[in-house]
């Protein structure tokens, strides 16, 4: 059986970027070099209170000795970034599954346009790094309230002088946000769109880009996404070491009903990206709708967060 994966981390150096958003640069803790990860990829963490909570690595994915993220204290938020805050002190050591990456580069792209809003600067920070060493055209919009609230501001402020980057700054005023019609152009061929930010910015950027085909669009939201779409179906759940079965309504997630029967399941996207909540599954035909797990993991887990059946029955480990 697969197990799961799971890597030891050591909070090498804390660095302020904004009043908000601090940087954390993680190494293993016996010297051995990293993982490797793509540019888009992401870290999802155990954290100590059984919470799990993935965030973008912001790096450069060229650098095998180092993991960069950076996270935004949120206080009226789940509490993930808040222990995050208190507890990833310099010389702790912290658990993490290894990179996964649910926001890749299109590598044969012609051009690659990469728009960010907030704290979704950090996945574009390490596209930059990789797109420049590729010697790729790019440009890049980095939307933020104010100079000082723009995270990795001397690293943009670089781009900026290079004519590879525009920063727009509203004062977080609606009327002051730039049109996203005119940053992100007209669709052409090999042409590729990237962004990820709140949901106001992903909401103009899908609106910008719905005359785009699709598979050069690509977003990475914020905000969890129960994957409910229209033609879904009731399904059982069985419990393997009880024999309890659940039942799964078609307009409710297979996390949620399980939740609801006192199965608590650590999740942290809660959209198929980071595999924090996958579990395994011994009988039934799950319906995948993650981008998180491996085919090889998908003939033994499911992802409880979006994942619904194809049978009529799923029996789950647990």
């Amino acid at each position: 059986m697969l197990s799961r994966p799971e890597i030891l981390l050591q909070v090498a150096e804390v660095r302020t970027l904004t009043t908000r958003v601090s940087a954390y640069r993680l190494v293993s803790p016996y010297g051995e070099r990293l993982p490797p990860w793509q540019a888009g990829s992401h870290l999802n963490f155990r954290l100590p209170s059984g919470r799990a909570r993935c965030y973008s690595l912001c790096g450069d994915p060229a650098n095998k000795s180092e993991y960069w993220i950076a996270v935004q204290r949120e206080e009226h938020g789940e509490g993930g970034s808040l222990e995050v805050a208190k507890a990833f002190e310099r010389g702790v050591v912290v658990r993490a599954d290894p990179p996964r990456n649910g926001f890749p580069l299109v590598e044969n792209g012609r051009h690659h346009i990469l728009i960010a809003g907030g704290i979704g600067i950090t996945p574009v920070i390490a596209m930059i790094h990789h797109l420049k060493r590729a010697k790729a055209s790019y440009f890049a919009h980095i939307c933020a309230r104010s100079m000082k609230e723009t995270a990795f501001r001397e690293f943009i402020c670089d781009e900026v002088k290079a004519g590879r980057a525009a920063l727009h700054h509203d004062g977080n005023d609606p009327a002051k946000r730039p049109d996203m019609a005119a940053l992100v152009g007209a669709a052409a061929d090999g042409v590729h769109a990237y962004a990820c930010g709140p949901a106001g910015l992903l909401k103009a950027f899908a609106k910008a880009t719905e005359d785009w085909p699709r598979k050069q669009v690509h977003v990475e939201s914020f905000a969890p996404e129960a994957k409910i779409v229209e033609g879904d179906r009731p399904f059982q759940v069985t419990i393997a070491s009880s024999g309890a079965v659940i039942d799964v309504p078609a307009s409710t997630t297979l996390f949620a009903a399980l939740k609801a029967a006192g199965h608590d399941i650590a999740t942290s996207c809660r959209q198929g990206i980071c595999g924090s909540c996958m579990v395994p599954y011994l009988d039934g035909e799950p319906d995948h709708r993650d981008t998180a797990l491996t085919q090889d993991e998908r003939r033994e887990f499911l992802t409880v967060c979006c994942s619904r059946a194809r049978s009529a029955n799923l029996t789950l480990d647990l």
